[in-house]
């Protein structure tokens, strides 16, 4: 029917630890990572329609041909013989350009919703070979669930075992640039074959493995960054880390009620920051 309206919700992620481990023959960089969706979302509504139109609710993020979304269609029609066009409205929530995948997903869900829409029958090989011709954590929103992640972010394997988790997510309106992150002297690196991840983890050995290798290439442009993290590690009962290449935020608790009161005291301190809780993101 061309007059019904598909819509879908898309999680953001964390990166639960992100080591950095050199730079590649392709200019990108190999990372160790381990991806873990959570539940903040955009809204995704897909209507067929006779030209292919994108509309952001968020004006910083392009609707032509440089979204992630429209790159996607593009190859789906190139490659696919996708003959259906759609008109694509995009109510972002999560912060855009600050560690959460936002745009990624966004694209992962486009292409599972395509793919049902118009009946494409594509395998989870072939949209992971899509995804991958357009960014670097979009195919662990493929599946969306917890997932360590190697090379560039695209080879994904399962994720050790964790308790149930509840977040708070904090981004004080910063964007940051991956590509200006990677080329910080600050940058740290870590090697390969100091990394011992377990199969599985109790809440409080998450501790030990919540790093993350751009976190001070970050804290040296944008202090606020470092102050949330201070505060959350000193003010609250949980666990801190920057997310992805920043500017966001998270901190891990072991149950609802510790949730709140973090969320509580960060409402008060960080008054005109994005905050909000969330918990794992539905598989979808």
């Amino acid at each position: 029917m061309k007059n019904k309206i598909y819509t879908y919700l898309c999680p953001a992620k964390v990166n639960l630890f992100l080591y950095v481990l050199g730079r590649r023959p392709d200019g990108y960089h190999n990372i160790y990572t381990l991806f873990y969706p959570v539940s903040i979302y955009d809204t995704l509504s897909i209507q067929k329609a006779d030209i292919t139109t994108l509309t952001c609710s968020n004006k910083n993020i392009p609707e032509n041909a440089d979204n992630i979304i429209i790159k996607t269609h593009n190859i789906l029609k190139e490659k696919y013989n996708l003959h259906d066009n759609f008109h694509i409205t995009l109510e972002k929530n999560i912060p855009f350009g600050a560690g959460l995948g936002g745009g990624s997903s966004n694209a992962a869900y486009y292409l599972k919703a395509v793919n049902e829409i118009s009946s494409l029958s594509l395998s989870y090989e072939q949209m992971a070979e899509i995804m991958a011709m357009v960014g670097s954590d979009t195919v662990f929103f493929l599946k969306n669930i917890p997932q360590l992640a190697s090379g560039r972010g695209i080879d994904l394997s399962p994720a050790p075992k964790l308790p149930e988790l509840y977040f708070i997510i904090i981004n004080p309106n910063i964007y940051v640039s991956t590509k200006e992150i990677y080329n910080s002297e600050n940058l740290e690196l870590t090697k390969l074959n100091t990394i011992n991840i377990k199969k599985e983890y109790t809440f409080n050995e998450l501790k030990s493995i919540m790093k993350n290798d751009m976190q001070q290439a970050v804290f040296s442009i944008h202090k606020q960054v470092e102050d949330i993290v201070y505060f959350l590690n000193t003010e609250t009962a949980g666990f801190a880390l920057m997310s992805g290449s920043g500017s966001t935020v998270f901190a891990v608790y072991p149950d609802k009620q510790t949730q709140e009161e973090a969320y509580n005291k960060a409402k008060n301190n960080f008054k005109t920051y994005f905050i909000e809780k969330a918990v794992t993101a539905a598989r979808g």
